[in-house]
């Protein structure tokens, strides 16, 4: 029998000129949808099971960004690198999750396994002059009870000469029951929470907070705002003022092709409960030459006054 695929469009016209045409393209098959910019891509949702040719099944994820797109179509992330099979793009994962009486994790695959499955597409419109994704998603036990539910929502806003702002919120509700999330204790790391793989392009790329240029890798340290760049492009990741725990600790590398790690609830742990969810807030900027060129500091503070 000859294998079908189905392939849904939908094109929205806007009436600016910043952000002229807006479409998504899924593609269930792949358990994908595409968010372009006029012919440009923006980003890839992946809400179906992933895996990589050859990789493990028990690496397979879903509920995840990959590719994110610079502002010319040049994929950004990366997906199960060989050195790091648990990274996949821009992603939100944790190393400690306690439920159930049961120690697991949702960074790495770790019995009894828990990881995000989708269940609904809540929006896929636009709003004013931005792009609106909203998704619904569980963390299941063995594919089976759920333990949490996670709601994300992006809002894309049009690119200007500089950058593209994609505004991103995390909110996750334990369901039947507490559940604990914390950073791993391994070396007092601390790390989990919001994550963004870098393309091989990020190998030894610069990294720059808002304390400055930073010489070597940071681990568990506290900053408002940190960037990976080369001479061409870069990417940067603005904490909310409205963020639990501010300041936040950071884990940011470029020595395996560029890391940028939110480690949040850091290494003590945080105790959800039923009908008290979190809510996590971030800005991804891409923008166009390094932190100085992308005047990232400008649009960090831009954010922050927006949301104060």
């Amino acid at each position: 029998m000859r294998r079908i695929c189905f392939l849904i469009t939908l094109v929205v016209f806007l009436n600016t000129a910043a952000l002229a045409q807006i479409a998504f393209v899924e593609d269930p098959t792949k358990g994908t949808l595409t968010i372009r910019d006029g012919k440009t891509e923006v980003l890839t949702y992946c809400y179906g099971d992933q895996l990589k040719p050859g990789v493990d099944p028990r690496y397979t994820q879903s509920c995840y960004i990959h590719p994110l797109f610079s502002l010319d179509g040049q994929a950004l992330t990366d997906d199960s690198p060989l050195d790091h099979l648990h990274h996949h793009g821009l992603f939100w994962t944790w190393p400690v999750v306690r439920t159930r009486g049961l120690s697991t994790a949702t960074w790495e695959p770790k019995l009894p396994r828990l990881r995000q499955h989708f269940v609904r597409w809540l929006k896929r419109e636009v709003e004013k002059d931005s792009f609106l994704l909203s998704v619904e998603n569980d963390w299941r036990l063995d594919g089976k009870e759920t333990v949490a539910k996670e709601f994300v929502t992006l809002r894309i806003h049009p690119v200007d000469n500089l950058g593209r702002a994609i505004d991103l919120e995390l909110k996750i509700e334990a369901v039947g029951g507490v559940l604990e999330l914390q950073g791993t204790q391994d070396q007092k790391k601390g790390y989990g929470g919001l994550c963004f793989r870098g393309a091989p392009m990020f190998t030894g790329a610069v990294l720059t907070t808002d304390e400055g240029p930073l010489k070597e890798d940071a681990v568990h340290t506290p900053f408002q705002w940190a960037d990976l760049s080369t001479r061409e492009l870069g990417i940067s990741i603005f904490v909310s003022p409205d963020h639990p725990g501010l300041p936040t600790k950071w884990m940011i590398r470029n020595s395996y092709a560029g890391i940028i790690n939110v480690s949040w609830p850091g290494l003590t742990a945080i105790v959800l409960k039923p009908g008290e969810p979190i809510i996590l807030r971030y800005r991804i900027y891409i923008h166009r030459g390094d932190a100085g060129g992308g005047e990232v500091k400008a649009a960090y503070l831009a954010y922050t006054k927006g949301r104060s």
